[in-house]
Formats: structure tokens, sequence, C-alpha cells
């Protein structure tokens, strides 16, 4: 006569972690592919006239 027990077999048990870590790591993998399309905020080219502070001299030229 065959043993009822209610835990589930260890085969259950191992295929759920596989598709956890699998579904982890994908979702990991799928957010890095995302953010690699994504603009990255970096500098843009300069400006050919200065601006802001850079123009504005503490010390008056005597000219």
């Amino acid at each position: 006569m065959k043993k009822s027990n209610d835990e589930p077999n260890v085969w259950i048990t191992v295929l759920k972690l596989v598709i956890g870590v699998v579904v982890i790591v994908g979702g990991v993998g799928f957010a890095l592919w995302y953010a690699q399309g994504m603009d990255s905020g970096g500098p843009g080219l300069p400006s050919p006239e200065p601006w802001g502070i850079s123009k504005d001299s503490p010390v008056r030229m005597k000219r």
C-alpha cells in the first residue's frame, strides 16, 4: 500500500526552485538589456559660446 503524506516530491521542489531561478535571472537580464538602450543622461555636446558661471569673472578686466 502507498504511503500518503502531504509533502510534495523532491523533484517538484527542485523544479520549482529551477523555475524561480530562471525567472529571476531572466528578469534581471531583461532589465539590463532594456536599460542598455535607454539614454544614460551623459553630458551632451559642448555649447559653442560660454554661458553661466564660466562667463562671469570675479575680477573686473581693465582694458
